[in-house]
């Protein structure tokens, strides 16, 4: 649906306007005091001949033109009727503020799903119903239904909401600037994903903030998240709901592992999203984004610090939020050392001390060094600016970036500050002028730092995700045996395996196998066979496998008395390695998830996994074992062999092209473990819960 005539109107008409406090009064005083062309905006109130001395008109259909937008700010009865007048104004947009819909239960949701129907019909796009509305500060067009400062809120940030409040929050703060704030309320046939969409292709959009609660059009989500990687556009995305509730319900270690919200943060990280954790963090990274001149080449950051102890403290923090600490040239740090007092480090972080702080030249010449060294892509100025400017050294910092910055050559500088205090405003504009955005302070600020340099560097790869055709209604699970045989079917090795349901099958599978064995009870009714006593390990002779085929059978009927018992399975034991685990997990609305991670008992102790979207490149397979906590361990951790990190990328990979083709067939994939040797992998127990064929489209 084309959002211009909703966000981007030519006419308005405010339905509902008043002189009175309330959403119709609110409305036309935001109105009057942020909006352009106010010769184009029309009141309407059928009650009164006049309004703020302008004319009132009493319907709708009395305005002498085409009107493109209507802000009803009315109530919920007169809604439908009052866009059926619209659509004869041949009106494509309406904001609604009316509550009363899907957000008080059953009967609302009735209503809303009328309008959506009518909106629907009418052609019309409807911001709302249960919101406070938008502001185009590019055009001038203020439909807002809380009262705010009157200042400058212009800019280059994109902000959507689907809570008002949060959008007020955003307009609150002295050091965002908009193109857009957009509070989406209930989204009735207009989304969050649609106005996505349309800020990622805004021009005038530097960076998007996005708060969402939930995602209701997935392959659109994907296709504009694919749209802000190509542009290199910053999303800023707070989600919430992170609950891992709906985790209880998975059948296997990969569903437990890789819920729904840990599923998007997986999409996230695909198309190089920014996640923010609150508010706070929302709305100072879109504002970094938004200050900064252009992004770094790379992740090495020389902090400059006036202080020892300042130094210390950011080489902690440094180490603590992952920010590599770029290392000088020795003729750059020569150069320096000639610049401090003897009391000064030239170590990165840079206690360069009050004697440069308090000088401007010196400290110009200090910057210019730091930023020609090739090892450096990033400089961030430690120093706290204090609501009025009465230390000198803050005025001479200042200055030194603002004059530094007017060389195009100088690299990427940024601004922390060590202790929250409300910002000396002249000082605040001067960087961002300079285009050197101002963090929050401490922790904040690193983080900050840390994924504004992670963006930075993100390359997207082009390739289109499995998004399931279909919702499937139910599942059933393989038994290890038919699991293993499934992986065979699509091209993964597995190791030797014979099922046998009496022993004397099993001593004659065995002549064939080999010893030693393992053998586990054979039951697509039993996931979890070592829960119930249907393993033993390491089985030696005839003698012992007549002992374990009968003892796990008498476990199983005595500890899963109601599953199917089908014999045992046997294979030979395989060479223990590094023990790791491969997963699949199939979103209902995103598709099937690769789970990599540490294996065996581990997997639920130390929940050491990375996820991604099906399917990967190698190149994306290597990137998640090596994001591992446990990678050391597969690299010859201690003196211990080095593993065959190759073959382990080779199988996710295949897994991951596997999971793909079948995104409507397979639910859930539990590989655990999979062991890696220096010789390559080998799969020790499969789990494969595949869909029912029935499925709703």
């Amino acid at each position: 649906m084309n959002l211009n005539k909703l966000l981007k109107p030519q006419t308005v008409a405010i339905v509902g306007a008043s002189e009175k406090a309330g959403f119709g009064g609110d409305t036309t005083r935001n109105y009057l005091k942020f909006s352009k062309n106010q010769e184009l905006v029309f009141f309407v109130n059928p009650g009164r001949d006049e309004i703020f001395g302008r004319r009132c008109y009493h319907s709708l259909l009395d305005i002498e033109t085409d009107v493109d937008l209507v802000i009803l700010c009315t109530p919920q009865k007169t809604i439908l009727p009052l866009l059926r007048e619209a659509a004869q104004k041949n009106c494509g947009g309406a904001v609604v503020f009316a509550s009363g819909y899907s957000e008080v239960g059953a009967e609302g949701k009735v209503k809303q799903q009328e309008l959506v129907e009518e909106a629907n019909r009418l052609g019309i796009a409807v911001m709302g119903p249960n919101c406070a509305g938008f502001a185009n500060f590019i055009d001038g067009v203020f439909a807002f239904a809380f009262l705010v400062e009157e200042r400058d809120y212009s800019g280059n940030i994109g902000m959507i909401s689907q809570s008002g409040q949060i959008v007020l929050g955003g307009l609150d703060s002295p050091n965002m600037g908009f193109s857009h704030v957009i509070s989406s309320g209930n989204s009735c046939n207009v989304k969050v994903e649609d106005y996505l969409d349309f800020l990622v292709e805004d021009e005038d959009t530097k960076v998007v903030a996005v708060y969402i609660e939930g995602i209701t059009k997935p392959t659109q989500l994907i296709e504009t998240f694919r749209k802000a990687a190509k542009k290199k556009k910053p999303i800023v995305i707070l989600k919430t709901g992170r609950s891992g509730k709906s985790q209880e319900l998975a059948a296997s270690h990969t569903g437990s592992l890789s819920g729904a919200d840990k599923v998007l943060r997986a999409i996230f990280k695909r198309y190089g999203i920014v996640e923010a954790g609150d508010l706070e963090e929302l709305c100072s990274m879109a504002a970094a984004f938004s200050w900064l001149g252009e992004l770094p080449k790379g992740k090495r950051c020389v902090f400059m610090n006036v202080s020892g102890g300042e130094a210390g403290v950011m080489a902690d923090l440094a180490e603590e939020y992952g920010i590599t600490l770029a290392d000088y040239k020795p003729e750059t740090k020569k150069y320096l050392q000639s610049l401090v007092p003897d009391y000064g480090s030239v170590n990165n972080p840079f206690d360069m001390t009050a004697g440069i702080g308090y000088n401007t030249p010196v400290m110009c010449k200090a910057i210019e060094a730091i930023s020609a060294d090739d090892q450096v892509d990033a400089i961030c100025i430690a120093y706290t600016i204090t609501p009025e400017v009465w230390d000198a050294t803050i005025t001479h910092m200042v200055e030194a970036v603002e004059i530094s910055r007017q060389n195009k050559e100088i690299k990427p500088i940024f601004w922390l500050p060590f202790i929250e205090h409300t910002r000396h405003q002249g000082s605040a504009d001067t960087l961002k002028n300079a285009g050197v955005p101002l963090l929050p302070s401490g922790k904040y600020g690193c983080e900050a730092l840390k994924k504004i340099l992670d963006f930075a560097t993100y390359t997207y790869e082009d390739g289109e995700i499995a998004i399931p055709d279909g919702v499937h209604k139910g599942s059933r699970g393989l038994s290890e045996y038919e699991s293993l045989c499934y992986l065979k079917e699509h091209g993964v090795t597995i190791p030797p395996q014979a099922v046998a349901a009496t022993k004397e099958e099993a001593i004659e599978a065995a002549k064939i196998l080999g010893y030693p064995l393992s053998v586990k009870i054979h039951s697509a009714d039993i996931q979890h066979k070592s829960d119930v006593g249907g393993v033993k390990l390491n089985i030696k002779n005839e003698e012992e496998l007549a002992i374990a085929f009968d003892t796990i059978m008498d476990n199983c009927r005595k500890n899963a008395p109601g599953a199917v018992l089908s014999g045992v399975l046997l294979k030979p034991m395989l060479k223990s390695g590094v023990e790791m685990i491969i997963g699949v997990n199939n979103d209902k609305d995103f598709g099937p998830t690769i789970m990599v991670g540490m294996g065996g008992v581990f997997v639920e102790l130390f929940k050491d996994v990375q996820l991604a979207p099906a399917p990967l490149t190698e190149k994306q397979a290597i990137q998640m074992i090596e994001s591992l906590k446990a990678y050391p361990l597969l690299d010859g951790y201690r003196g211990n062999a080095v593993c065959d990190k190759k073959a382990l990328a080779d199988l996710l990979a295949a897994i991951s092209k596997m999971a793909a083709e079948g995104k409507d067939k397979i639910k859930e994939l539990d590989i655990n473990p999979v062991f890696v040797t220096e010789e390559g992998v080998s799969i020790a127990d499969a789990l494969l819960i595949l869909y029912d064929e029935e499925k709703e489209c």
